[in-house]
C-alpha cells in the first residue's frame, strides 16, 4: 500500500522537517514536498511555517494533528485486521501500564500471549494518568491499564472496572512516622505522588478532607513507579501505592508501610479504550488475557459487576 499523505505528514511532523520525514520514511525529499504540497492543495490551506527550525505547524496544521494521528491509528489497525483474516499473524499492539499492573499482570500473560502471537510486536508505554488519555484518544496506544476515577469521565473513551484496589502510606526505613497510627499523625508530612491529578493524589485529598485535615503537602511528583519509590526510600517523604503491592516491593527498595487504621480506597484498576474504536485481534487479544488476570486477583471486578454501570465489555481475543 503507498503512503498515505497523512503519513507523510506524521512524518515531518515527528522528525520536524520534510528531510527528517524522507529519512525515516524511505523516500526522497522531493517526493516528501510533492506529497504535502498536493495536501495542501487538496486542503486549500497551508500546514507548515518553514524556517529555520525546520517545519513548524500552522493553525491549520494544529487543528489537522490529532484527525490525522486516529486516521492513521485506524489505518493500522485496518491492515493488521485484514491480515489475520488472511490467516497471518503479524502487527503490533501498543498499550500503557500502571506499575501495578505492569509488575502484577504482564508477568501472567506474556508467555501465553508470545506463544499465540509470535510475530505480534509489542510495546509496553510508560504514561500515567491522565497523560496516557489523549494518547489513547488519538491511536497512539491501542488500550491503557491504569487507576482511572470516575468522576468527570470523557464521553468519547471506554473505562472498563477489572480490580478495586486500597492504598496505603509508606516511607524510608527508620523514618520517624513509621510507626504512625492515623492519618492525623501525617498530617504535616510532604507527601511525593505520581502526578497532582491522578487517582491517588485524589484519594489522598478526600481521605485527609474526610478526617478533618488540611490538604496533605506535595511538592514533588514523580510519573515513574520506581522513581518514586527511590525518592521515599532516600528522603523523609511519604509515598502512597497500593497496598497490593506493599509485599512485593517494600523491602526490596527500603520502605515499610505505615500501618495507619484509616483504608484509604483506590481507584479502580480500569482497561480504557477509544469509545468508537475496534481493536485489532492481537490487541483484543492482549487486552482479554489482561483483564482475566486482573479479575483473578482478591478485589478483582467480575465483568457482570464491570458492565453494570453502562460500560462495554473487554473484547474477547482469542483464548
Amino acid at each position: 500500500m503507498k503512503l498515505n499523505p497523512l503519513r507523510i505528514f506524521l512524518a515531518i511532523v515527528d522528525t520536524g522537517s520534510q528531510h527528517g520525514a524522507a529519512r525515516a520514511l524511505g523516500l526522497s525529499q522531493p517526493a516528501v514536498t510533492k506529497a504535502l504540497q498536493r495536501l495542501e492543495t487538496d486542503l486549500d490551506v497551508r500546514l507548515f511555517d518553514r524556517s529555520v527550525h525546520g517545519a513548524e505547524l500552522t493553525e491549520y496544521g494544529q487543528a489537522l494533528l490529532m484527525h490525522a494521528r486516529l486516521v492513521d491509528a485506524e489505518l493500522k489497525a485496518g491492515i493488521d485486521t485484514l491480515n489475520h483474516i488472511k490467516g497471518e499473524r503479524a502487527g503490533s499492539v501498543s498499550v500503557a501500564l500502571a506499575h501495578m499492573p505492569a509488575t502484577l499482570l504482564m508477568p501472567r500473560v506474556m508467555s501465553g500471549f508470545r506463544k499465540e502471537w509470535p510475530d505480534v510486536r509489542v510495546r509496553v508505554a510508560a504514561s500515567a494518568y491522565p497523560f496516557l488519555l489523549p494518547q489513547v484518544r488519538e491511536g497512539a496506544l491501542d488500550f491503557a491499564i491504569s487507576p482511572a476515577p470516575e468522576e468527570n469521565w470523557p464521553e468519547d473513551l471506554l473505562r472498563v472496572p477489572l480490580l478495586s484496589t486500597t492504598l496505603t502510606p509508606v516511607v524510608r526505613i527508620g523514618h520517624p512516622l513509621a510507626g504512625a497510627t492515623s492519618l492525623e499523625a501525617l498530617a504535616e508530612a510532604e507527601w511525593v505522588l505520581p502526578t497532582q491529578e491522578c487517582a491517588t493524589a485524589q484519594a489522598l485529598r478526600a481521605a485527609m478532607h474526610g478526617a478533618g485535615l488540611p490538604r496533605p503537602a506535595c511538592m514533588v511528583t514523580c510519573e515513574t513507579f520506581t522513581g518514586l519509590m527511590t525518592t521515599v526510600s532516600a528522603s523523609d517523604m511519604v509515598g502512597l501505592i497500593p497496598l497490593e503491592m506493599v509485599h512485593s516491593i517494600a523491602a526490596p527498595v527500603g520502605v515499610v508501610e505505615v500501618p495507619v487504621a484509616e483504608r484509604m480506597q483506590g481507584a479502580d484498576l480500569c482497561l480504557i479504550r477509544r469509545r468508537a474504536s475496534v481493536p485489532t485481534p492481537a490487541a483484543a487479544a492482549l487486552a482479554d488475557r489482561l483483564a482475566r488476570a486482573a479479575r483473578a486477583l482478591p478485589g478483582g471486578v467480575s465483568e457482570t459487576a464491570a458492565t453494570g454501570g453502562g460500560a462495554a465489555p473487554v473484547p474477547a481475543g482469542d483464548r
